[in-house]
């Protein structure tokens, strides 16, 4: 199984750069969280793709879910919606602020402690599910 996640860095003198990466493994998630973590705050959101869910429509690619994810000041900010489940955010750490992207907007109170996001993006990574490690609320 693997997930692909694709997100753009916008450096400091206005130059943009498309990034893209496949994760198979435990350790393949943990040193993406760890580099998205490391250009904080030039990383925009994150788009992820499990790559073993089917396609919503096959001819155009569409994929059958929407899941999106940042790190943003220490937390991991993640967004789900799947045929089966609305769009939904975490309840997390009260203190996170929150942050706002061209393709998401994390409310407030929905960031998680790096260590559960990662272990979230583990989760789906093996289970192509909506994480279980954490509550979620609509969006």
């Amino acid at each position: 199984m693997s997930i692909t996640s694709g997100w753009a860095v916008t450096h400091p003198d206005g130059t943009y750069e498309g990034k893209n990466t496949t994760l198979r493994t435990p350790q393949d998630v943990a040193a993406f969280v760890a580099k998205v973590a490391a250009a904080d705050p030039y990383a925009d959101s994150i788009r992820v793709i499990h790559n073993d869910r089917p396609l919503a429509d096959a001819e155009q690619g569409f994929t059958d879910h929407d899941v999106f994810a940042a790190v943003v000041d220490g937390f991991g900010y993640l967004s789900h919606q799947d045929q089966d489940n609305a769009k939904a955010f975490p309840v997390g750490d009260p203190d996170s602020a929150g942050c706002e992207f061209d393709d998401e907007d994390f409310p407030a109170g929905s960031g998680l402690p790096l260590d559960q996001f990662t272990t979230a993006l583990v989760e789906f990574l093996h289970t192509t599910e909506r994480p279980t490690n954490v509550r979620w609320t609509s969006g």
